[in-house]
């Protein structure tokens, strides 16, 4: 998300992979690793609001309790070409009920632009157990045991989570391997 700024056609395809994946995201641990930055330091973070603000939009609900109203009007491109496209087509409007401003047209989102479920499923393990367990951290705890990761404590640093779920998912599924 922190490339958007720098090349706005990346937002186009992140809405598309979203909309075909965005219920195998763990959201929350989306916004841990993203709280690490500060808003003033890093202004991007507010991307992921938007993507929440989108997801929400398409019905992918997990996302809305994510979506934050901006205090300010935040220009998702260049605020003069924004400005001049808006005053044509206007904006979107579930963008700009979050006080997102985007001109009407200016997305592209297709599902073929990304993998689709079939493919991401065969090529990525993570993506895998999240489809066969759930968006949740048990499926990543279960996805760093099968990479080869040998502790809990291990587990707990690599995807971030607390020891508990790692200590008892790592139990469980030794437990049901054996």
């Amino acid at each position: 998300m922190l490339e958007i700024p720098q090349d706005p056609r990346l937002f186009s395809i992140l809405l598309s992979w979203i909309k075909v994946h965005g219920e195998y995201v763990i959201v929350e641990k989306l916004i841990k690793m993203a709280s690490t930055f500060s808003f003033k330091s890093h202004p991007e973070i507010v991307w992921i609001s938007a993507v929440a603000a989108f997801a929400g939009h398409y019905g992918i609900t997990k996302w809305s309790r994510w979506i934050q109203k901006q205090k300010n009007v935040v220009y998702l491109y260049p605020r003069e070409i924004t400005l001049s496209s808006v005053r044509l087509k206007g904006s979107i409007s579930y963008l700009k009920e979050a006080r997102f401003i985007l001109p009407e047209g200016s997305l592209r989102v297709r599902e073929r632009d990304v993998f689709s479920q079939e493919e991401l499923i065969k090529k990525n393990l993570q993506y895998r157990n999240r489809y066969i367990y759930g968006a949740c951290w048990r499926a990543d705890i279960i996805t760093a045991i099968q990479q080869g990761m040998k502790s809990p404590s291990e587990i707990m640093k690599k995807i971030q989570c607390s020891y508990e779920p790692a200590y008892r998912v790592f139990k469980e599924y030794r437990l049901g391997t054996l």
